[in-house]
């Protein structure tokens, strides 16, 4: 049997790291997606299709991820050549990440256009998105007509190079506008504000997580091409996308519950209401205001 170089030993060394990273984040996003079916079952029919849609996707990404793997350590275990060249599964899952990565932006796009009703911003921010998806799919094209990994970083790096820093742009547009659109929403109260700022900050971790991966790849892949950590997370891009669009879903319940508990301002007010209405437990409601205001300072 040949002797594998460096590369080939990279290729395969990536590639299984990111079988294993892939197949714990779709555990994650399955029980995020059995949850979230759970939990708000009264969500909008699209909005339910296409989370359905992206656990489907991560699954027939694990899937083709695994097979790739298979072709290249045990199908072709005496031909090292084999490592050269990409698989038709290879070329599958680059498709999903660009779908996955549209339906995502796509989401947060429309709460773009929601939370500033105008629709020149929205239209921006959906722009940005098709043209990402746009690259990725002539990338995609791209590698399955010549799937030899040298002719790919040869031909298509600008393509590659494109597709990662507009969606990286995507990912920060849609954070930065969020954020200051959220910021305008304020309205003085201290609950509201609260989970106002809240929301930003998932909005902003969230936009951070895809768009830090996004640079990460854009500069490992032009340093490295395909023989080192960029297998790695390229076959984590699609699953993180998904589970930040689940994330920001499941953010809803704790933001329902952070407006449905009442302050220690509303408690006493809610008391002193009591006493106006009732001057007979005076003395009575007194004592409760005063166990309550003990309770929540903690002391």
């Amino acid at each position: 049997m040949a002797i594998m170089d460096a590369s080939e030993v990279n290729i395969l060394a990536g590639s299984f790291v990111g079988i294993l990273l892939t197949a714990s984040c779709f555990g994650v996003l399955t029980v995020q997606t059995s949850t979230y079916y759970n939990a708000f079952p009264n969500d909008a029919r699209p909005l339910k299709l296409a989370v359905g849609f992206l656990w489907v996707l991560q699954a027939f990404q694990l899937a083709s991820c695994t097979q790739s793997v298979y072709r290249w350590s045990l199908a072709n275990y005496n031909n090292p050549s084999s490592l050269d060249w990409g698989t038709w599964e290879f070329g599958i899952h680059l498709i999903n990440n660009g779908c996955s990565s549209l339906t995502v932006q796509t989401f947060f796009a429309y709460r773009v256009y929601s939370l500033s009703a105008n629709i020149y911003i929205g239209v921006l921010v959906q722009a940005l998105v098709l043209l990402q998806f746009g690259f990725g799919t002539a990338f995609t094209v791209k590698a399955y007509m010549n799937p030899e990994f040298k002719v790919i970083v040869k031909e298509c790096t600008w393509l590659v190079v494109s597709w990662f820093a507009i969606q990286a742009t995507a990912d920060i547009v849609i954070s930065a506008c969020m954020s200051l659109l959220l910021r305008r929403r304020r309205t003085g109260f201290q609950k509201t504000d609260s989970v106002i700022n809240r929301m930003a900050l998932y909005t902003i971790s969230t936009g951070l997580i895809t768009s830090i991966l996004s640079c990460s790849l854009l500069a490992m892949f032009v340093k490295h091409g395909f023989l080192v950590p960029e297998l790695t997370l390229d076959m984590l891009l699609g699953v993180c996308y998904s589970i930040t669009m689940l994330a920001n879903l499941h953010m809803r319940t704790r933001l329902r519950a952070r407006l449905a508990t009442p302050t220690p301002l509303e408690l006493i007010g809610s008391i002193k209401k009591r006493i106006g209405q009732n001057a007979g437990d005076h003395r009575n409601v007194r004592l409760s205001a005063y166990i309550v205001t003990f309770v929540i300072s903690g002391r």
